[in-house]
């Protein structure tokens, strides 16, 4: 193993000194052009520790797979935090509702934006909507009206800032469509909404890991004006080894049996940490990925088939499918990116 592959494990077993930046949003911090060229992907494969945190990433998921998977024969479903919760009404529909109302009057009060700290707008009606969307989940009956609002500032922010760049909120459009299914009583869908509400939660994240590859430019700035964060490490290096462990974390949540719980209450972890370090508008920011993931502590796994893993405790995945399904799921992410930004720009 060379310099740069000992590198990389290391910076793999000791980025949680420094968590905050491989979740770091950096829309929300520096100026950017969305319709600037990609990064290379032959630059970076040219890189060699490239090699070294792929095998790292590789290799974490199909360990965390058979401990899971083992975990989870031996013992069952882990259902303590769901059963503890059991007696309350729809805790995860209750938290989801105290989330978005006071999200949105978070953003409200903040004012000229329309979903998140950078897109901003100086539309006198969007408040409106904001707090229309507070007030409605007060009551089970007019969470369709909460979704509608979200989906409908979603539009809005769709048709200024365009597709590609919205894409990074799409965990918005599954809180969206959870509390639109919630509200209605007899609904054959209803079935769907924890699987749209983690699916695009995932996807988000995925989509975000992406990005410190496609545009390290936009993150440049950054590191240099704080260089503590890289732990002296060259910015590229640090940049990957951040898009990796974002990668892979979602990753595991995607793959998770028992598992789920600890990786969402990691990622909230590590979110949070960020907000001591990046201050009001990453908290404000983040603030309904905090309570999904919440969520998904006391959720845990679904009984339902994602991508090509069944969260089951019935069914497994031999270390070859886990690390298959890794390779392909990044393969997939990377086309998506580059190939819609290509489309696109």
């Amino acid at each position: 193993m060379n310099k740069n592959s000992i590198l990389a494990l290391l910076l793999g077993l000791g980025i949680i000194i420094f968590p905050e930046v491989a979740l770091a949003h950096i829309k929300w911090f520096v100026a950017f052009d969305i319709s600037d060229p990609p990064k290379s992907l032959i630059y970076w494969i040219s890189n060699t520790y490239i090699i070294g945190l792929f095998i790292l990433s590789v290799w974490g998921v199909s360990i965390a797979s058979l401990v899971d998977s083992y975990w989870c024969r031996k013992f069952g479903k882990f259902t303590y935090i769901s059963d503890f919760f059991s007696s309350y009404e729809d805790v995860s529909l209750n938290i989801a509702r105290i989330g978005t109302g006071v999200f949105f009057v978070g953003i409200w009060l903040v004012g000229g934006v329309i979903l998140t700290p950078e897109l901003l707008t100086d539309n006198e009606y969007i408040p409106f909507i904001q707090l229309l969307i507070a007030i409605s989940v007060l009551f089970k009956k007019t969470l369709v009206i909460s979704g509608m609002g979200i989906l409908v500032l979603y539009g809005i922010a769709l048709y200024e800032y365009g597709l590609f760049h919205l894409l990074d909120y799409l965990t918005l459009v599954g809180l969206a469509t959870y509390l639109i299914l919630s509200s209605i009583k007899y609904n054959r869908f209803t079935y769907y909404r924890f699987p749209i509400l983690y699916g695009t939660l995932i996807f988000a994240f995925l989509w975000s890991a992406i990005e410190k590859l496609a545009f390290p430019q936009w993150f440049y700035p950054f590191l240099e004006k704080n260089p503590v964060i890289t732990m002296g490490f060259d910015n590229d290096f640090f940049l990957a080894s951040a898009a990796f462990i974002e990668f892979t974390l979602f990753f595991l949540l995607l793959m998770g049996k028992n598992s789920v719980i600890i990786f969402a209450l990691l990622a909230n972890i590590v979110i949070i940490s960020g907000n001591i370090y990046f201050g009001k508008m990453d908290a404000i920011g983040h603030f309904p990925v905090n309570f999904i993931l919440l969520i998904m502590m006391i959720k845990g796994s679904l009984p339902v088939k994602i991508w090509c893993f069944d969260h089951s405790c019935k069914h497994y995945l031999s270390t070859p499918l886990v690390a298959l399904s890794y390779i392909l799921t990044l393969i997939i992410i990377l086309s998506l990116y580059y190939g819609i930004h290509w489309l696109l720009y």
